[in-house]
């Protein structure tokens, strides 16, 4: 643990790279980080150790520590930037090899050093994921996907653009089922439904982000589960207690919360506030390393009977399956690379025989279906 104390401290040396990395610019939230309409500049990182066996660790600690959100998607990537080179002194006669020392150097995409920054979280309620946004200089990053439970069909969790206002560190918990009203607050800890750090977001319906004491649900297949609040692996809030302390919130350091047991409440100054952003859509167009996809999300509400709540929902933002639907997402994600009729037998297969939860890869359905470019 010395050395690695020992060797974090060297990271702070920076070389600057002017090099850039195409980096997480997209238009339709892709799972791969790394999809980009643009470019980001990368910093060059090094530090010096007599040890080759663990940088990789060393690298994505380092970087986790100053950006906990950050995916293992991206941490890999940057530790294959490394590289590992002997350090050479001058003495008086020549240069020599100095003690076995090594110089290891990896580049850093800029926006993961920043010093403070805001971010946007956005779940799409039937897909039962939340996709985490940095939002930096003027762009909409991609940065990561976490499983969530959200409400049932009795507790619903609401569409609408709202921003984060509060956390709670180690909370209580009283169960909100008026029939359990009698019944004493849970205390944190592991046993507390609501994990150990809770982030607001909805004022009027009283839901929010939180950590759980069922971590197995947050990997079911269906997750509508909760009393309308959303539910997420504990280490994902645990990263995300570690975030908003270290990168969000700037009007008060809170940096004490990082390792408290204590029951702590804190609500947001303007400046630190961060839109969260929900839908509630059943359908999308993606991408991952295998190719674009359809995937097809169940109606978990049955919004399409048309019994919406416009009181507690936005409207605008319930987007439902149908032929109109899925055509317009193709052709604003994929492109005109099809004729109208070709896309309407893809759809109307998507729409008959299509599974909810299944990937479709779009050049599978062409094969499938005889559709050419």
């Amino acid at each position: 643990m010395k050395f690695l104390f020992s060797t974090c401290f060297k990271l702070f040396f920076l070389l600057f790279l002017t090099a850039s990395l195409s980096h997480a610019d997209t238009g339709f939230s892709g799972n791969d980080s790394l999809q980009s309409s643009g470019s980001i500049k990368n910093e060059r990182l090094y530090f010096e150790t007599q040890e080759l066996s663990n940088t990789d660790e060393i690298i994505m600690e380092h970087v986790r520590e100053n950006f906990p959100i950050i995916s293992e998607a991206d941490l890999l990537k940057i530790a294959s930037t490394k590289t590992v080179t002997p350090v050479i002194s001058d003495d008086s006669l020549n240069k020599t090899e100095s003690g076995g020392m090594f110089k290891v150097a990896f580049e850093v995409p800029e926006n993961f050093l920043v010093d403070s920054t805001k971010i946007m979280w956005e779940l799409n309620i039937p897909a039962f994921q939340s996709r985490l946004y940095q939002l930096y200089n003027g762009r909409k990053i991609y940065i990561d996907t976490w499983p969530n439970v959200v409400g049932t069909i009795n507790d619903k969790t609401y569409t609408g653009n709202f921003e984060a206002y509060r956390i709670r560190n180690w909370p209580f918990y009283k169960d909100p089922d008026p029939k359990k009203a009698n019944l004493s607050p849970t205390p944190p800890g592991k046993g507390n439904p609501l994990g150990l750090f809770v982030v607001h977001y909805d004022e009027n319906s009283l839901r929010y982000f939180h950590g759980t004491n069922k971590n197995n649900l947050l990997y079911s297949k269906m997750r509508n589960l909760s009393h309308g609040c959303v539910r997420n692996d504990n280490d994902n809030i645990q990263k995300m207690k570690e975030f908003i302390i270290r990168k969000i919130v700037k009007s008060k350091d809170l940096t004490y919360w990082l390792d408290s047991r204590k029951t702590m409440v804190y609500n947001f100054e303007e400046e630190d506030k961060f839109p969260v952003k929900i839908i509630y859509k059943t359908y999308e167009i993606d991408r991952d390393e295998a190719g674009d996809y359809f995937i097809l999300y169940k109606d978990i509400y049955n919004y399409a009977s048309g019994k919406i709540n416009e009181t507690l929902n936005d409207p605008g933002l319930i987007f439902l399956t149908n032929k109109d639907n899925l055509k317009s997402e193709y052709r604003k994600n994929i492109g005109n690379d099809i004729s109208d009729d070709a896309l309407n037998v893809l759809t109307d297969y998507l729409i008959n025989k299509g599974e909810e939860y299944e990937k479709y890869y779009i050049k599978d359905l062409k094969s499938a279906l005889h559709i050419s470019n």
